[in-house]
């Protein structure tokens, strides 16, 4: 975030940052649904590994390996991203001078918000499986961003 050292950020941009934080807590909700599970998402994951290779993989043992990675990396980066917005949306407040506070108040935040995602897939969802394992993944996706993110403030003091 760049200001002048002393005044505020806009309300608009901060209103923005809110904004852009609520609207990928309902993509990764709607991500949750049945809507993207394996059976509805596997032709298009198809169509997608065959960019890759030529002719589509037709060995499914093999081509789990790649859905499966194709997956967890969505859930990585998409918990990343909520992550990072978060710290983008807290940093415009008052606590924003404080990177520790923020990205600590965004990995819980991310946290909560992951837990509550494969809890909808555990327990709403008809065709989705919630997961303690997939809640680590988008915490770890959340924690590398912050890190990622500290490590950018770092360089910049330097």
């Amino acid at each position: 975030m760049k200001t002048i050292p002393g005044s505020a950020p806009s309300p608009s941009a901060t209103r923005w940052a809110w904004v852009s934080v609520g609207l990928m807590m309902l993509i990764t909700l709607l991500f949750g649904t049945d809507l993207f599970s394996r059976q509805n998402t596997l032709p298009i994951l198809w169509w997608i590994l065959s960019w890759f290779g030529g002719e589509p993989v037709r060995v499914i043992p093999q081509f789990s390996d790649q859905e499966g990675m194709l997956r967890k990396s969505a859930h990585f980066l998409e918990y990343a991203a909520l992550a990072a917005l978060w710290y983008r949306a807290l940093a415009r407040w008052p606590i924003g001078d404080h990177y520790l506070a923020c990205a600590a108040f965004a990995l819980l935040a991310t946290a909560a918000w992951a837990g509550v995602d494969e809890w909808q897939q555990a327990f709403v969802s008809q065709q989705r499986t919630g997961s303690l394992a997939d809640v680590g993944l988008d915490v770890l996706g959340g924690a590398t961003a912050l890190a990622l993110i500290g490590l950018v403030r770092l360089m910049r003091k330097i």
